[in-house]
């Protein structure tokens, strides 16, 4: 099932003061609003940008700035890939009985920008990567990121 939604997402940070307590800190970037595809709960092949797996209240998107990230449908992020590169990443899924599964991230421009490990489990392999209805990232059979 193919659905289509917009997502807002606020960039800032949290900074620790004098007292030890932590604060928002609001960002100089603006906030970006993306209309997000959701190609379903797994993917085996290709996602590109804006392209998300979803399941339930959570979503694992390719944003626009080559992060791959795990967020709940209220926007909120969960686990980040640290990848960065612009609006023309992929995140491809690689696997096979002889290769342990992975999900690697490249940009036209910029080429390779990093590799998430996942696992198999023989006999069984690794198909895909996942997002379950508890908001956790699966590759092959290793847990990658949750909510």
């Amino acid at each position: 099932m193919k659905r289509v939604w917009t997502a807002v997402v606020a960039t800032g940070a949290a900074v620790a003061s004098a007292s030890g307590v932590a604060a928002a800190q609001p960002s100089t970037r603006q906030t970006y609003t993306a209309a997000v595809t959701c190609i379903g709960t797994s993917f085996s092949s290709k996602l590109a940008t804006n392209q998300a797996i979803c399941n339930s209240g959570y979503y694992l998107l390719l944003q626009d700035n080559g992060d791959l990230v795990l967020r709940r449908s209220n926007g909120s992020a969960c686990y980040a890939s640290g990848t960065r590169a612009p609006g023309d990443a992929t995140a491809t899924f690689h696997g096979g009985v002889d290769v342990q599964p992975y999900v690697q991230i490249d940009s036209v421009s910029q080429g390779f920008r990093g590799r998430i490990w996942g696992a198999n489990r023989l006999p069984a392999v690794g198909t895909n990567a996942s997002v379950n209805n508890k908001g956790e990232f699966w590759i092959g059979y290793r847990k990658i990121g949750y909510c």
